[in-house]
């Protein structure tokens, strides 16, 4: 009888602590906090540069898991923001400019409470091109590719292509397809032409110059910028691509640059805006692994964005470093 009460007890004991344990684990579990980030197409630098913030701050922050998603690109990236599909994104900073004022693409959708956590580094526009077409007007009677609906690079080209006095609805035979569709669409001959605004150097113009036998030029764009700037303000500004970017680029190319900046929302947990800032910067090294464009990454340059609010979570980490009042 002393026996079976023993081993009664035992069995007691064992589901007890099995019992704990399953809630323990589950408690656990319920504790982790998954978040998204909203990059762009993979023949660009944000799913890149993306994947290796999702890394760090899975790695570095107790109870968080990232996600890097592929996404249409900047300006979705913040519609995606605003209907809570995503909960951190790259984007240009023209793009959360006009989210903030509900202006251009967000005209239909409203106001977005866009906030900034880091300027990362500058998206240079790429007009990649047939040899023979020698300025955006050439492009005419053409087909060509501003790229997808709700990126980035489709705004930038449409910028172009207004300073230019270009129609892309009337003018050349108009494309929207990714960034990666582009580049594998002129490799096979089927358009003459495509935008992009990306960081150095672009995969897919890496995939273009392994490419035997393909003849391409990246446009100078430069002299559109004072038209652009009349009509839109400082949103962009001149840069160069360096010669030896790219597989045959002999020359500097003349173009124009925009700032990418690493957004949310001001609802996120300030928190974890804090702890994730911090991480950009504390796991640098790890970033510039991955990417080289994560080398511009500054405490100078990541605040150096006036037209677009910061998020308190960074404000607070800047603040500790000096960087703001």
């Amino acid at each position: 009888m002393r026996r079976a009460k023993s081993c009664h007890w035992f069995m007691m004991m064992t589901a007890a602590v099995f019992l704990v344990t399953v809630f323990f684990n589950a408690g656990a579990w319920a504790q982790i906090r998954r978040i998204s980030i909203g990059t762009a197409d993979t023949g660009g630098v944000y799913y890149i540069y993306g994947g290796a913030i999702a890394k760090v701050v899975s790695a570095n922050i107790p109870n968080t898991q990232a996600t890097a998603e592929v996404t249409p690109g900047a300006v979705d990236n913040v519609k995606m923001l605003q209907n809570n599909s995503i909960d951190f994104a790259f984007t240009k900073s023209d793009v959360a400019s006009e989210a903030i004022k509900g202006v251009g693409p967000f005209s239909g959708t409203g106001k977005v409470q866009v906030r900034a956590i880091a300027v990362l580094y500058p998206d240079i526009a790429h007009v990649v091109v047939t040899p023979g077409i020698n300025k955006l007007e050439d492009m005419k009677g053409k087909r060509v590719s501003t790229s997808a609906p709700g990126s980035g690079h489709e705004m930038v080209a449409l910028k172009l292509l207004e300073a230019a006095g270009v129609n892309p609805l009337k003018d050349f035979k108009r494309e929207r397809i990714s960034l990666s569709e582009s580049a594998n669409a002129y490799k096979d001959r089927k358009i003459d032409g495509f935008f992009f605004a990306t960081g150095l150097p672009a995969a897919s113009m890496l995939d273009l110059g392994a490419t035997p036998g393909l003849t391409y030029k990246i446009m100078d764009v430069q002299s559109y910028l004072p038209a652009i700037i009349k009509k839109h303000g400082n949103i962009y500004y001149e840069t160069v691509i360096p010669k030896g970017t790219y597989k045959n680029l002999e020359a500097d190319v003349k173009t124009i640059a925009v700032p990418v900046v690493f957004v949310t929302t001001d609802t996120m947990d300030e928190k974890l805006v804090y702890a994730i800032t911090k991480t950009l910067f504390e796991k640098k090294a790890d970033l510039v692994a991955v990417h080289k464009e994560a080398n511009k990454l500054t405490l100078k340059s990541a605040t150096a964005l006036p037209e677009v609010p910061f998020h308190p979570g960074a404000i607070k980490y800047y603040k500790e470093q000096g960087v703001l009042k």
